[in-house]
């Protein structure tokens, strides 16, 4: 049986299917307070079973149990919160746990300080020095989910107000990976052990230029949409402006400055270790697309 703590996010439904669909068997920890709707939903169409446990990673002592009752784990809460992960390890160490996936982020590997990186950083090393039998998986910009912040945001904006707004020229290069080939790198790497003990980089089949991007969301939509391009320092600006008036800003100058850094990545050990092998840009923002319509 495989714990999956943080199946309550938009990746949990899909990370589940995957795990069904190759006969494990699921527990999800859930806290008292958690919609499983999309969980139940999933089982349903599948026809096979979950099960859930009430828990919190506030208290290590709340999972332990839990903890024995399984195998292996799936970590998908954000690395940034590195108090909820001590509290994970630690209720591993005292259960006997040997076996995790993580997830973390491509966002240990951007070019620029910030508090998030170097909390997933830190996180990180938490991890390899915690004597599981770990595999670290680092997704891109993961997309696919009618609730991500991603481009499910962005094609809703669209359809909505016709146009969109973008910070910086455009030329800098990203991978997105669809959400389906994050759930088959959890399942393929899982009761693999060529990938204990390693850390691997997952991303969409082809990095591609930012305009490039949008050229294929107005052309899967069948829409055209204005541009607008403000230069990265005034987005800064702006978006630091807006930080201070906002009690929930959707954007911060650190995102705005990531937007003018190339973000492409190479996944040939994950190939090579599990056959990780993703979609094009193009078929993915396809099938999401059909997601929302």
């Amino acid at each position: 049986m495989v714990l999956l703590i943080g199946a309550t996010g938009f990746l949990g439904p899909a990370v589940v299917k995957k795990l069904l669909d190759k006969d494990y068997e699921v527990n999800c920890l859930i806290r008292t307070s958690s919609n499983i709707s999309n969980l139940e939903e999933v089982a349903r169409k599948t026809g096979k079973k979950i099960t859930f446990n009430r828990g919190t990673l506030q208290s290590a002592d709340s999972i332990i149990p839990v903890l024995k009752k399984v195998e292996s784990a799936v970590y998908m809460v954000d690395l940034q919160y590195t108090n909820l992960l001590e509290n994970f390890l630690d209720a591993a160490s005292r259960s006997e746990l040997k076996r995790a996936v993580f997830i973390s982020s491509t966002t240990v590997l951007i070019p620029l300080e910030n508090k998030v990186k170097n909390k997933k950083i830190y996180s990180e090393n938490l991890i390899k020095n915690s004597g599981l039998n770990y595999t670290i998986l680092r997704p891109s910009m993961i997309y696919g989910s009618k609730d991500d912040n991603n481009f499910s945001r962005m094609i809703k904006f669209i359809k909505k107000r016709g146009f969109f707004i973008t910070f910086g020229s455009g030329n800098n290069l990203i991978q997105p990976i669809y959400i389906e080939d994050v759930a088959n790198a959890i399942g393929d790497a899982l009761n693999n052990k060529r990938t204990y003990g390693k850390i691997y980089n997952i991303a969409g089949r082809y990095s591609i230029k930012y305009n490039q991007m949008l050229e294929i969301v107005q052309n899967k939509l069948k829409r055209q949409f204005k541009v607008i391009k403000i230069p990265l320092k005034l987005g800064k600006f702006l978006i630091s402006v807006y930080c201070r008036i906002s009690r929930n800003p959707s954007l911060t100058p650190d995102q705005i400055e990531r937007m003018g850094i190339d973000k492409a990545y190479s996944y040939q050990e994950a190939a090579e270790d599990f056959g990780f092998s993703p979609l094009e840009f193009e078929e993915g923002i396809e099938k999401l697309i059909k997601k929302l319509e």
